[in-house]
């Protein structure tokens, strides 16, 4: 497996740590974080709530980290043991070890974070590219996943080409394109400047990651027998939230989806919702 860099440089990777730690610091409560050894390179896990509470991992996006998760993590922890999980070779603490798509790589290295967090089975939630590695865990250990929750996950349908084209394009134009890139996948609802932030940090410290896109087969989403809830936004550039929609509806025995109509690819403020599905289907 090819090792790749994850930061652009040293002084990029020091300044989305500073980042990573301020909003641990800012969060009110006791989080644990935790380096935990894999055979594919040691991860970083963020960990809040009772310990006799049920297990809801979060997998966050691309070009991200778990700190993005900070805002949702309270809310989550009332009912379930949190554990946020820094993606191996994304930019957060976790190995930047950048895995093969291609193949049963980032299902068998959560399998061993799994493992090593003594974690039988859990709820999973993923956000974006993290929902395409919770569609290929669940699919792989279907045992392991108790409720599966989709936010604008990549993998089921292919990404928009015009995106693409336009992201290419952006990319070549510095600070400004990249600001251009963000507008695309937030749309036009609102979003918080510390979010925004956070995406711009992350556009100009992180090398971009161009691999073939791996979209599952039939075959793999049909292993998905547990209850799964997709949500996306009517208003996303990235992957047509209907056509997600309808392929899951269509192989899938237990599906719920939520189309919001004001929203993009960027789904944030939406944890109510997405606790009231846990709670509904975990009582069920």
């Amino acid at each position: 497996m090819k090792q790749t860099t994850t930061f652009r440089s040293g002084t990029h990777k020091e300044r989305v740590m500073e980042q990573y730690d301020a909003a641990l610091a800012n969060f009110k409560g006791n989080i644990r974080q935790q380096a935990v050894p894999t055979s594919f390179g040691e991860t970083h896990v963020i960990s809040y709530g009772n310990e006799d509470h049920p297990k809801l991992i979060l997998l966050h996006g691309a070009n991200s980290n778990a700190a993005s998760w900070m805002k949702d993590l309270a809310l989550y922890s009332k009912e379930y043991k949190v554990y946020a999980i820094d993606i191996i070779g994304e930019p957060g603490k976790s190995e930047q070890n950048r895995l093969p798509y291609k193949g049963n790589y980032y299902s068998d290295w959560l399998f061993e974070v799994f493992q090593q967090l003594k974690i039988t089975k859990a709820s999973l939630l993923g956000l974006s590219q993290g929902g395409w590695l919770a569609i290929k865990f669940a699919a792989r250990y279907p045992e392991k996943i108790s409720q599966l929750v989709l936010l604008s996950p990549g993998g089921i349908v292919k990404t928009q080409r015009s995106f693409v084209l336009k992201a290419i394009f952006f990319s070549l134009l510095g600070n400004a394109g990249k600001r251009k890139i963000n507008k695309l996948i937030t749309g036009s609802q609102k979003i918080d400047q510390s979010v925004l932030d956070f995406m711009s940090l992350m556009q100009s410290s992180v090398n971009a990651r161009i691999d073939k896109e791996y979209i599952f087969s039939d075959e793999e989403l049909k292993n998905m027998t547990m209850p799964v809830f997709f949500i996306g936004g009517a208003g996303d550039v990235v992957r047509d939230s209907q056509q997600i929609k309808e392929r899951l509806q269509g192989l899938l025995p237990d599906f719920e989806s939520y189309v919001d109509p004001d929203k993009g690819h960027v789904l944030v403020g939406l944890a109510d919702k997405i606790n009231a599905f846990l709670l509904k289907r975990r009582n069920d």
